[in-house]
């Protein structure tokens, strides 16, 4: 059912881009049918497209979800820190590597505002959320997702892969981190622990008493 409604979709996009070439053969004629938006990168969509068939085909030992890549290498980063005792400076390392980013979300946020500016400059528009936490639920200044290291854990770990536990995964990559990024844009957060459902809610609440020059 998953791999059909891939293929649905993918229908969905590539239709418009057939019948645009098809159109073009007809000169003289202008085509005002509907456009896709990805008129010109037909190639780009349909490698994209590939990785995402074959990721959901893997079902051993588990099944790969299209964030099963993004998440395994931020496992096997947060195990080298633990192990080396170095979380504190690997957390310091994501914000000086993103903050050029985080400077614009902050200046963004200013010119508004509005919380809600500094939860879509966060997260929405980061391929690093968006990309790992699929179905991202959104309401106005807070976010909601399920944690997506659960499962490859209950893998990696029997394997001898990770030691780590969901919990302190979401302790380090999500509290931690998103904290020390709210510190840069001016904004205090609220993270909920992982819920009996796997769910994490993230909600800015205010901005800091002291904004950072």
């Amino acid at each position: 059912m998953r791999i059909l409604l891939v293929s649905l979709i993918i229908t969905s996009f590539l239709l418009p881009l057939n019948i645009a070439k098809a159109d073009s053969h007809n000169e003289g004629k202008k085509f005002v049918g509907a456009s896709s938006g990805y008129e010109g990168r037909e190639d780009q969509l349909g490698r994209a497209m590939s990785v995402v068939l074959m990721s959901l085909n893997e079902t051993k030992p588990y099944q790969h979800d299209i964030n099963d890549a993004l998440v395994k290498m931020i496992l096997t980063t947060i195990q080298f820190a633990k192990d080396n005792n170095i979380i504190d400076a690997l957390i310091e390392h994501e914000v000086e590597t993103t903050r050029p980013l985080l400077e614009r979300v902050r200046r963004n946020y200013l010119k508004t505002g509005e919380l809600e500016t500094a939860m879509v400059g966060m997260i929405d528009r980061t391929a690093c959320a968006y990309q790992l936490f699929i179905g991202i639920e959104k309401t106005n200044a807070q976010r909601s997702w399920q944690s997506p290291f659960g499962l490859i854990l209950e893998n990696t770990r029997r394997m001898g892969q990770h030691d780590l536990t969901e919990q302190e995964v979401h302790d380090i990559w999500i509290k931690k981190r998103y904290h020390a990024f709210a510190e840069v844009i001016g904004i205090e957060l609220s993270i909920s622990d992982i819920d009996e459902n796997g769910k994490v809610t993230i909600k800015a609440l205010r901005p800091t008493t002291v904004a950072k020059n």
